[in-house]
């Protein structure tokens, strides 16, 4: 029963804490700015630029050439990394003889007393 309690409980708090709410009101002259701004003939230029832009035809071009300029910079990328590997195994391989060197200098045994 002790659930119930707390169910009840947390339903009369919700429906408590709308009691002292108050109608929402508009900003003043709102209404005569609405009016206004539907009324005026003439667009912006980001009107105009934005209307421009949500054509279809617009929007469908812009889709497909940004997905075409992905495409391009993906498969130049690939091609330069291919040959930085070639590269790189090419460099790793001379620099294999003198590896052995380097690590026998030093590998210095802790002999302390």
């Amino acid at each position: 029963m002790n659930k119930k309690e707390d169910i009840d409980k947390l339903i009369n708090e919700a429906l408590g804490s709308v009691d002292n709410v108050n109608r929402a009101e508009p900003k003043p002259y709102l209404l005569t700015r609405i009016h206004a701004r539907m009324n005026r003939s003439t667009e912006s230029v980001w009107e105009k630029a934005g209307w421009f832009i949500a054509r279809p035809a617009v929007a469908f071009t812009g889709l497909c050439m940004l997905i075409l300029i992905n495409l391009t910079v993906v498969v130049f990328n690939n091609r330069s990394e291919a040959s930085v590997a070639s590269a790189e195994q090419a460099a790793q391989t001379q620099s294999d003889e003198f590896s052995y060197t380097v690590a026998t200098i030093y590998d210095i045994e802790n002999n302390q007393p």
